[in-house]
């Protein structure tokens, strides 16, 4: 059996040849890409776990991650367990492909499958700083739109309430104004000397009551008068009035001619 490579050794070599010039992808790569990734980093991992003796330290520093986390993704991924005989009894494992541990690889061979699996994990973490990035400039942006937003809603309520503002103080000045113009009016008023209301005397009371009553007595005399000269007028035209009374009679016979009588029935 070749002898297989010491952990710390593999561990504290410097990744050389195409991993350590691996791209550093300023944005992120298609879905594609990133499940091309995915899925060889899933392979390299289960091969590492289970064809070298590297511990599980070993690869977390590796690949960037803690221990915990890689223990997770190894049992998810389905790989052997190394010292299954030392869990606890009744100890699931979880679901295990089938088949015989694959023969263990030799250091040169460890080597570079440590160097590639290295330059996939850097690769994915540039994936997810580019997308952090690319989310974080994201969500700059909404955060600049929402400050525009809140800003002209600021300014359009300052506006409105400016003009109103602006309208209530022209108010203000022209009711000062009209005020002011009609104190001028009473001071002027006010500088004539104001007549005060002189009630009559009793005397003159009487006098003005008698001839008020004065002239209703007249117009009441006047008024008898015109009904005694047309009466006298009326007497002394009958023949007039009898042609117009033998007319209207004429022209309502004519209109409302009287019903004529039937033959009389007596009673049984």
């Amino acid at each position: 059996m070749p002898r297989q490579p010491s952990g710390v050794g593999v561990a504290a070599r410097s990744p050389s040849g195409a991993a350590a010039r691996a791209p550093q992808p300023s944005s992120p790569p298609p879905p594609q890409r990133y499940r091309a990734l995915r899925a060889r980093y899933n392979a390299l991992l289960v091969t590492l776990y289970e064809r070298t003796s590297l511990t599980q330290r070993e690869i977390a520093a590796a690949a960037g991650h803690t221990v915990r986390s890689v223990q997770m993704l190894v049992r998810a991924l389905g790989c052997l367990p190394r010292n299954a005989e030392r869990c606890r009894p009744g100890t699931d494992v979880g679901v295990r492909r089938a088949g015989m541990r694959p023969p263990p690889l030799n250091a040169p061979a460890a080597r570079r499958l440590l160097a590639a699996f290295a330059g996939v994990a850097r690769e994915l973490a540039a994936f997810t700083e580019a997308q952090a990035g690319d989310e974080l400039q994201r969500a700059t942006v909404r955060a600049q739109q929402r400050t525009a937003r809140a800003q002209r809603r600021v300014m359009a309520s300052a506006m409105r309430e400016l003009s109103h503002l602006a309208m209530v103080i022209e108010n203000a000045s022209a009711a000062k104004d009209a005020l002011a113009g009609r104190g001028t009016r009473r001071a002027s008023r006010a500088g004539q000397s104001a007549k005060k209301p002189k009630w009559p005397s009793r005397e003159e009371m009487f006098e003005r009551q008698q001839r008020v009553l004065r002239r209703q007595e007249m117009a009441m005399y006047a008024a008898h008068d015109a009904a005694r000269a047309a009466k006298a007028a009326a007497a002394a035209t009958p023949a007039s009035e009898s042609e117009a009374a033998r007319r209207l009679n004429a022209i309502a016979e004519r209109r409302y001619p009287a019903p004529q009588r039937g033959p009389r029935i007596r009673g049984l």
